[in-house]
């Protein structure tokens, strides 16, 4: 009996370890898959905001925007651009793809960049003028960096404006932004647009 007992005994603890191969095996997987999902889900939309092609326009916090390194006009520190660019929109030779940018919530105390890239289409110089910003709602626009003024056929030039609320200045933005494109017939007026919610 004793041996029978002892037996039985050696049996359960093989068949009790052969079970523990497969739960093993069971919860590698689930820890692999799980940190797969992880980065795939981490590493998505990243460089989106910086090119201006395409992000999410989710809310975002301020340290969820990495800092470019840069100091804005208004002393705090700029960060990429969220939300993205579209629409395309052409005159006087003048062609924009990305016309209208929608940043989506922006934290309040940094700066956004949003940039449109102007590219003479046409088969003439083309002048640009001075930019000009149209509040729609909202207040404070900021500076315009426009690269240059004058562009032959197939070449480009990249406007920025600079756009940072704080306290007070919160809500809804909608502001158009107008270049006065030169031509034989006289100043035609680039229509460009942006769109945001600055707050925290």
């Amino acid at each position: 009996m004793a041996w029978t007992q002892t037996k039985r005994s050696g049996r359960g603890k093989r068949r009790s370890q052969s079970n523990l191969v497969p739960i093993g095996v069971l919860a590698a997987v689930i820890a692999f898959v799980g940190a797969v999902t992880g980065i795939l889900i981490t590493s998505g939309g990243n460089d989106a905001p910086t090119t201006g092609t395409s992000a999410s326009a989710l809310p975002v916090s301020a340290s969820a925007l990495e800092p470019t390194g840069e100091v804005s006009s208004m002393g705090v520190p700029v960060v990429e651009t969220p939300g993205y660019a579209s629409g395309v929109t052409e005159i006087g030779g003048i062609t924009v793809q990305g016309a209208s940018w929608e940043l989506g919530q922006v934290p309040l105390n940094v700066a956004v960049r949003p940039f449109w890239t102007l590219t003479n289409t046409g088969d003439s110089k083309v002048t640009l003028g001075e930019p000009q910003a149209e509040v729609r709602q909202g207040c404070c626009p900021g500076p315009f960096d426009l690269g240059t003024n004058t562009l032959a056929p197939g070449e480009s030039t990249v406007l920025t404006f600079e756009l940072s609320m704080h306290e007070g200045m919160d809500g809804w933005h909608d502001m158009g932004v107008y270049v006065p494109v030169g031509g034989s017939g006289g100043d035609e007026w680039l229509e460009l647009n942006v769109t945001g919610d600055f707050r925290n």
